[in-house]
C-alpha cells in the first residue's frame, strides 16, 4: 500500500470518526477525499502519469487541514494530536517500505553467476578491490550508490572474500 493510500484511508476513518460524533464536513471535503482515493487507484495502474501523485497530495492535504481542525472541535485538542500521529505514522510506514522493497531488488545484479556488493571506503578502496578482483579472475563493476558489485563463479567469488578478509585483517 502506497503512502498516498495509506494517508487516504486514516484520513477517511478519522472522516467516519466524526460523521459519528454529529460533526457536518462539508461536501467538498468529502468530495476532495473521494477524488484523491479515485486518482490512487489511476496510480495504481499507471504510475507514470505525471502530476497526479502532487494533485492526490494537495488533495490529501486539504482534506487533513480540514479533519483536524474538525477533530480538535468535536474530539478535543489530544484527540487530535493522536490523529495527527497516526496520519504521519502511515506516511512514515509506508516510506520504509519502499525503502525495504528498494533493498530487496537490485536492476542489474547478474542471474548466471555468484555476486557480492562491497561499499567502497577509505578503508576498503576500490583499487585494492579491483587489484584482489583481477587476481582472482572475477568481474566488477562499480555502482551509483558507491558499491562494487564483484560477480563471477561461486568459487571464485569465494576465494575472493577470503582474500580481501585476509587482506583487511594484516592491516594496523
Amino acid at each position: 500500500m502506497s503512502g498516498l493510500e495509506k494517508r487516504w484511508k486514516v484520513l477517511s476513518d478519522l472522516l467516519v470518526v466524526l460523521r459519528s460524533q454529529g460533526a457536518d464536513v462539508p461536501p467538498d471535503v468529502v468530495n476532495d477525499l473521494r477524488s484523491a482515493k479515485s486518482l490512487i487507484e489511476v496510480l495504481k495502474v499507471s504510475p507514470e502519469c505525471e502530476g497526479v501523485a502532487g494533485t492526490v497530495d494537495q488533495l490529501l492535504a486539504n482534506v487533513e487541514a480540514l479533519l483536524l481542525a474538525e477533530a480538535e472541535i468535536r474530539l478535543g485538542r489530544e484527540e487530535a494530536k493522536k490523529w495527527e500521529k497516526k496520519i504521519a505514522r502511515s506516511v512514515a510506514e509506508a516510506e520504509e517500505e519502499v525503502l525495504e522493497a528498494g533493498i530487496r531488488f537490485r536492476p542489474g545484479l547478474p542471474r548466471s553467476e555468484h555476486w557480492v556488493r562491497i561499499k567502497v571506503s577509505d578503508e576498503i578502496p576500490a583499487d585494492l578491490l579491483e587489484k584482489l578482483a583481477e587476481e582472482e579472475g572475477v568481474s566488477t563493476k562499480l555502482q551509483p550508490d558507491g558499491f562494487l558489485l564483484v560477480s563471477g563463479s561461486k568459487e571464485k567469488v569465494k576465494s575472493f572474500i577470503k582474500k580481501l578478509s585476509e587482506h583487511l585483517r594484516k592491516r594496523p
